[in-house]
Parts: structure tokens; sequence; C-alpha cells
């Protein structure tokens, strides 16, 4: 990195500590809670621009939250089944607000999911529609946390690190136009922190797994439409807890996985002399059986996990990393690559504590070896990347990515040379001052 960029990103860091939470230990109490946030019938059918209406609703997309206090600290994870968190000052102020913490207690995060009313918004030209989908997305965010806190009792946390064979690279590294890769960087790690009762019964899983949650994204799949679908997390966080060995709220995380997808997608891209297809309704069962070998790892790795500790000590933190703007593309006739300079870019930062697990949040959908060298460079083995917080500023991908660019690279906007490193140390910053 060069040395303009290297201050950039102290910068951001030293201001960031200055956020952390003085430490204190104490005995961990645990909520959680789910509310819906699924489109009410008189929404539909909702059109968009030149895309197929959204026509209706295959499963109910959720609001998730867990709420953890040791006493003195008081700390919340609120996951919301949207494509992005499109209203991120006002969902976590206002979450702040409720449970009585400061905004850098909250980390607040979007499955990432594309079947949502919210995921074709551009700029700030709202139609009334989405509106009210995103007053309606951020009050059932609000009330999962104020439901979760009231649910507060004495509780044992827990760590465990598997893997999971679902996802694939989207050729983004390599610029392959057709999302897959077998040959490109994938992680298949699968992350998971269980919370329990000091009885042993359990209040909450997280579940941490890379891919995009696009399994049905632009499938027609019913009466020429859309519909609204939590795809793959939606559907491990029901496996899960509708299962009777499972926790009744399952909260899936997305990590850095900017370049990642599921093997199967329902609309499937043109491919040499393969002409696009869409499996249309029938690619729900794609999406249910990923869904169901994700589920299944975090299951089998549930039953070896080490008794949870109920003494912990609780710590957030929030600060930046700040990189050089700028927007990468190649010209797909002439595969001439071109850089154009934009403004400084500012990528919001979070951390949650618990003893020796960190949560580890970016406001920002990341390549995965972004995701790889934050837990690298974490001071903490049991570090649990969550990506896009709310006020996402975009995808933000490996150098590497940048000699073949693509899709993501074209919407990015951050140079090379500087958030591959200046993310992971700011992360790191973050995790190693607590009482350091």
């Amino acid at each position: 990195m060069k040395p303009k960029l290297l201050v950039l990103a102290f910068l951001a860091i030293a201001m960031a500590v200055s956020l952390v939470v003085p430490v204190h230990a104490g005995e961990l109490r645990a909520g959680a809670a789910k509310v819906s946030i699924t489109p009410t019938p008189d929404e539909f059918p909702y059109q968009i621009g030149r895309e197929k209406p959204f026509v209706g609703v295959h499963d109910q997309v959720f609001a998730r939250a867990l709420v953890l206090d040791d006493g003195k600290t008081r700390v919340a994870l609120v996951v919301e089944e949207v494509e992005s968190i499109q209203d991120p000052k006002g969902t976590v102020s206002q979450i702040a607000q409720a449970l009585g913490v400061p905004e850098s207690n909250v980390i607040v995060s979007a499955t990432h999911t594309h079947e949502s009313l919210t995921v074709f918004i551009h700029g700030n030209q709202l139609t009334p529609t989405q509106q009210e989908e995103i007053q309606h997305s951020r009050q059932g965010a609000i009330d999962a946390a104020k439901q979760a806190a009231a649910k507060l009792q004495p509780a044992k946390i827990s760590f465990a690190r598997t893997e999971a064979y679902v996802n694939v690279n989207n050729g983004e590294q390599n610029g392959i136009d057709y999302w897959y890769d077998p040959k490109g960087p994938a992680d298949k790690t699968l992350d998971l922190i269980r919370v329990e009762s000091t009885g042993g019964q359990p209040i909450a899983l997280v579940i941490n797994y890379g891919m995009h949650a696009e399994t049905m994204y632009r499938s027609v799949v019913k009466d020429g439409g859309y519909e609204v679908t939590g795809d793959i997390p939606g559907k491990v966080s029901d496996m899960m807890e509708t299962n009777p060995t499972g926790a009744p709220v399952v909260l899936f995380t997305a990590p850095a996985e900017a370049d990642e997808l599921g093997y199967f997608k329902s609309l499937q891209p043109a491919q040499g002399k393969l002409p696009q297809a869409d499996e249309g309704a029938a690619g729900y069962a794609l999406m249910d059986e990923m869904a169901r070998r994700i589920a299944a790892a975090a299951f089998e790795i549930e039953v070896t996990m080490k008794p949870g500790v109920s003494k912990v000590t609780l710590q957030a933190a929030a600060g930046t990393a700040v990189c050089p703007g700028g927007r990468t593309r190649m010209d797909n006739q002439t595969h001439q690559i071109t850089s154009t300079d934009g403004p400084p870019v500012t990528i919001p930062l979070a951390t949650i504590r618990i003893n020796d697990i960190a949560i580890a949040g970016v406001a920002a959908d990341m390549g995965n070896q972004i995701g790889k060298e934050i837990k690298q460079s974490s001071p903490l083995p049991d570090t649990m990347v969550v990506s896009q917080l709310a006020g996402a500023v975009g995808y933000i991908l490996s150098d590497a990515s940048y000699v073949h660019p693509g899709h993501g690279l074209g919407s990015s906007p951050v140079k090379a040379g500087c958030a591959e490193t200046a993310i992971p140390q700011g992360i790191a910053a973050l995790l190693a001052a607590p009482g350091k």
C-alpha cells in the first residue's frame, strides 16, 4: 500500500479505537426475537421499471435480533431479510435508542436476498410502495430488537467452525461472465455462534456462510413475475427454527460473499452453445436443497460444540477505513481497462466482542479473500465476518480482481491498493484495543 493510503486508513482506525467500550466482566444475559417484515398482499403486483413485476410472496421474510448484556454493556446484532438496509442511519439510531445504548453497540446487517421489493432501488427516487416497504422493514428490525431485550435471561455462549460445500466463485476474479468458476477462490467456511440458557435450552443461533442470496433472482415463477423470498438464508433459518433440535431464532449472516454464489441458480445465463434457461417455480427445489446442506452442516458441528461460557466481557467498537475512490471498467469488445478517479470512500466498520468471540462487521459487499484476511489479521481466532452492514458502500473486491474487471468492479466505488489492507487492519485495531 502507498504511504498516502496508509495514512488515510490509519487515521480512520485511530478514530475508531476511541469508541471502544470499557472492559467489564459479568454474567451473560441474552434474548432473541424475530418479526415478520413480509410485504402485504395489497402491495402486489409491484412493477419495477422495465423489470417484470413481483406478483406475490413465496415465503415470509423476517427481521431477527439477538441482544446480549453483561450487566454493564449491552450489544445487539440485527439481521433483516432484505437486499440492503435502505435507511441505515434511521434504523441503527432508532434501535440504539430503543435499547438505550450507543449506536456503536448495534450491528444491523442484510442477508442480501435479491428477491426483495427494494432490490432495484437506485438513487433517491422512491415510489410510495418502496417507501412503505423501507418503513415496514425498519420498524420490524426495531420491534425485533425491543422484543429480544424484553426476553433477556441468564445465558451461555459458544463458537464453532466447520465447512459446507454449497458455494462457488462467480468468475469475478478471472473475467468469467457466466457466474461459475470452480477454479476461482471460494470460502467454504461456516461459522456458528450458539446462545443457550444456563439450563441448556436454545435461545438463538447465528450462522455465517458465504454466498449471494440470489438463487431465485429474476426467475419468473408465477403469473409472469417474481415472488418475494428470503432465498437460501431464509430457508436455512426456517429449517433450523422449525426443527425440534434447533433454536427459536436463527440469524443467517452474510460474510464476505461478493464473488460467491450457490452452485445452482433458477435463472441460468447463456453459456457457450447453451441458451439462457429459467427453471421457474422448480428453482425452489434447488434453493431448498442447498439450504438443507448448509443447515445439516450447522447441526452437525453444533453437536460437537464445547460447553458455552456464562461469564463474559462484552465490548463494542465502531470506526471507518477510508480509501481512494474511483471506477474501473473493461470494454467487453476491446477488453481495454479504464480507471477514473472519484471521491474518497469511507467504509464503516463495527465489532462486537464476547470474550474471545468476535463479530467483525463491514459495511460493504466484499470479496471472500478480504474476508479471509480479516480472520487472519484478527487477534481473536473465533472471528465471524459479517458484511452488508447498514450504510454499505457497494462492491469491494480483492486487488487481483482488477486484472479482469467484471460486473462487481464496474459498480465498485474504490480503487485497487487500499481496501484489501485497510479493512483487515481496521478490524484488527478495533478488536485489539479493548483491555490491551
